[in-house]
């Protein structure tokens, strides 16, 4: 599985937008950019595309253009290339892409400073992960990363989020994958794949 970051989109400006990014961009991607009403959505939108294409022209050989179909839960797959799996996520600091040709992948990356809502650590979190996440020296952070683990899992599996979500790192889902989980520059992420 190979793995790209694109950070500090919020530093993207309109004019790079408009001049350097869009017009990299096949129309139908640039249209979808352009439905986001503020800046920072045309950008990640955007960027998550080129992190994509930049993946598959090193790793894969790829320079034509793709384009995406859907499956039933909302995962992406290549039209062009159905052997090669990939997965984008995104927040308000980053872009995150994973590709592979050997199996499903996820990814989720999280700003690492949002705070903690009250209901979905209640929703999402078994007792062993609350205590972890209550007992932590940033408790927000500390969530963040777990949300990013059960995210990126979520979305390997293309299941979204119609999963019992306390009950899913359960030892049997926790022995058939490999999860990788790094922070940079504010933002934490989880890659998922196969063992």
């Amino acid at each position: 599985m190979k793995t790209y970051l694109f950070l500090h989109s919020e530093q993207v400006t309109q004019q790079q937008l408009e001049q350097e990014i869009l017009p990299q961009l096949p129309v139908w991607r640039r249209e979808q950019a352009l439905k986001f009403r503020h800046l920072i959505g045309q950008v990640l939108c955007a960027e998550a595309y080129l992190l994509l294409k930049e993946g598959l022209r090193k790793d894969f050989g790829i320079t034509d253009e793709v384009s995406f179909d859907y499956l039933e839960h909302g995962k992406p797959v290549l039209k062009e290339y159905p052997d090669i799996q990939f997965n984008l996520s995104h927040c308000l600091k980053g872009v995150l892409c994973v590709i592979d040709d050997q199996g499903p992948v996820g990814c989720d990356i999280e700003a690492i400073d949002r705070t903690i809502n009250e209901s979905l650590l209640q929703h999402c979190c078994n007792e062993e992960e609350f205590c972890r996440i209550r007992t932590a020296p940033n408790p927000d952070a500390e969530f963040m990363k777990l949300w990013t683990i059960k995210e990126a899992v979520l979305k390997y599996t293309g299941q979204g989020l119609v999963q019992d979500l306390p009950s899913l790192l359960s030892p049997e889902m926790l022995a058939t994958i490999q999860l990788c989980t790094c922070e940079k520059d504010g933002v934490v992420f989880t890659t998922c794949q196969a063992k």
